[in-house]
């Protein structure tokens, strides 16, 4: 299960298992996971998420020590399986990192996982912190297209719609992502999300050769459509730019 792992999140798994054995748990729950993510302290997306957030792992071992209070310690040498609900993460996670296009399972995509927990301690702790599964999931991926670009110039554009204007939005928004990767020589990724618990929010994530690429997109016919749709359908909107940089 763990071939794929890298180093730091096989790190965050033996913090995740000395957490659960310091707070007497007959097995590593999802607590324990976000506990092993908040302990590591590793760069990337989930580290900066975390600060962002303002969660402490003090603060979060305390919230989750009062759930297990009065459970004796595990000796480390003592055997200790995955909750069902951790297992869940897990699988979670991996189905992430290939969702993504990523060779391995890391950090960032333990965290992808864990927002997926729901009614559970660390599920609870994440959505308090306003966290949301396809705004970290766009972050990692700007992360990885960021360092491997060479120079690509990447849009993420976040919008909330009339919830009237759904049927044409999502056509018109379709057909203009479909287009732009067949026709447009310098569009290399369009992807399209729309928010699991809010149906009138969408994210558009674009990746482009260089600006003058981004430029000559917005010119097709197929963007002019969708702007057509979209000037009457967009209530709220913000774009963001960044610039790829390749790290050798």
């Amino acid at each position: 299960m763990f071939e794929r792992y890298t180093e730091g999140a096989r790190r965050v798994l033996f913090f995740a298992r000395y957490e659960a054995s310091q707070l007497g748990s007959a097995s590593i729950g999802a607590e324990h996971l976000l506990l092993g993510l908040l302990r590591d302290g590793a760069t990337g997306v989930a580290a900066r998420t975390f600060r962002k957030a303002g969660l402490d792992y003090d603060q979060i071992r305390a919230e989750v020590t009062r759930a297990a209070e009065g459970n004796p310690k595990v000796a480390a040498t003592v055997e200790m399986p995955l909750s069902r609900g951790c297992r869940a993460v897990l699988e979670w996670a991996a189905d992430e990192a290939s969702g993504l296009k990523h060779p391995h399972v890391g950090v960032d995509h333990l965290l992808l996982g864990l927002l997926y927990a729901g009614a559970s301690v660390a599920g609870g702790v994440l959505e308090r912190a306003g966290l949301h599964l396809d705004e970290v999931r766009v972050a990692i991926q700007i992360g990885v297209d960021a360092e491997a670009g060479h120079g690509s110039h990447i849009v993420l554009v976040q919008v909330r719609i009339d919830p009237d204007m759904h049927d044409p939005f999502v056509a018109a928004l379709l057909h203009n992502a479909r287009e732009s990767l067949r026709r447009d020589p310098g569009c290399l990724r369009f992807d399209v999300s729309q928010d699991k618990d809010d149906p009138t929010r969408w994210v558009l994530y674009e990746v482009y050769d260089s600006p003058d690429a981004h430029a000559a997109h917005r010119r097709s016919p197929h963007f002019l459509a969708y702007d057509a749709v979209a000037t009457k359908a967009v209530v709220e909107k913000t774009v963001a730019k960044y610039a790829g940089r390749h790290v050798t």
